[in-house]
């Protein structure tokens, strides 16, 4: 048993002398171990390139070889749950196969060779709702979520707004003491994480081609529905209501149909050259 126990310790310290302080090494009190590391796709130095990630996690028990490590992964991003799905079998297949020997290190490489094939994120614009599509420019954020760079742009332009005006309020509350500077920033509309962009160059961007819906496209039943929502959203604008659609699709950016002149528009091709994006 402690021959065993050193040829884990053993596993575990070329581990890290591979992936130096990326790796995570933690020792159970069961005796096991728990390896975690961040995952990227291979680009080479190119860290731009890099539009998938997720952290993998090996849990390993006191039996370890003789027994599977137990596989699990986290924080994914760019990723489709068909294909984190496919990861972990994948994965599990590969520690089967190996029952016995050491698989640590085949199984982070793994992990790694599926991620630098799957390099291409997936999903939609979370501010307009569509799928990116070829020929469009998007933004892959430091927190990993993509967005149409028009959209992103737009959404950054309103918040910049609101921020503004929030730090004026903040000025002007005399009731209230600020001892310290309450820094007040721009954060990704996803996770909340503090953003950096270049909001002329997001502006710059193309906006996405949304599909384009014609009247004969919905029922009769569906526009008699709209026609009697268009009389209520008038009653209640007649008599003081708050509702503004226009103002209401500036809030939340739905409404990006505006055309921008855009004569220079720094954006590279993704692999494959579908796809055009704007990263920072």
């Amino acid at each position: 048993m402690m021959a065993v126990e050193s040829d884990v310790q053993l596993e575990i310290e070329v581990l890290q002398s591979i992936y130096l302080e990326e790796l995570q090494v933690d020792r159970k009190q069961d005796g096991g171990w728990e390896v975690s590391l961040v995952l990227h796709p291979s680009t080479g130095q190119d860290a731009v390139s890099q539009f998938v990630r997720l952290t993998l996690t090996l849990t390993l028990d006191p039996q370890y070889p003789c027994s599977s490590p137990v596989i699990s992964i986290h924080n994914p991003r760019g990723l489709s749950d068909d294909k984190l799905s496919s990861v972990q079998t994948c994965l599990q297949l590969e520690a089967a196969s190996c029952l016995g020997s050491p698989v640590l290190y085949q199984l982070i490489e793994k992990a790694k060779e599926i991620l630098t094939d799957s390099n291409i994120p997936h999903g939609n614009c979370v501010i307009c709702l569509y799928d990116f599509k070829e020929g469009e420019a998007f933004t892959k954020t430091s927190c990993y979520h993509y967005f149409h760079s028009h959209c992103l742009g737009r959404y950054v332009s309103h918040s910049e707004e609101e921020l503004q005006q929030r730090e004026k309020e903040l000025e002007e509350d005399k009731t209230r003491e600020r001892t310290e500077h309450q820094e007040l920033t721009v954060v990704c509309p996803v996770c909340r994480e503090a953003l950096t962009y270049d909001l002329d160059l997001l502006l710059l961007s193309p906006a996405p081609q949304l599909p384009e819906f014609h009247g004969e496209t919905f029922g009769s039943d569906f526009q008699r529905k709209w026609e009697g929502l268009q009389k209520i959203l008038e009653k209640q604008r007649s008599k003081g209501g708050i509702i503004d659609p226009e103002v209401e699709s500036n809030r939340f950016l739905i409404h990006i149909n505006e055309v921008r002149a855009h004569s220079d528009v720094h954006a590279s091709l993704l692999p494959g050259g579908k796809r055009l994006f704007v990263t920072f």
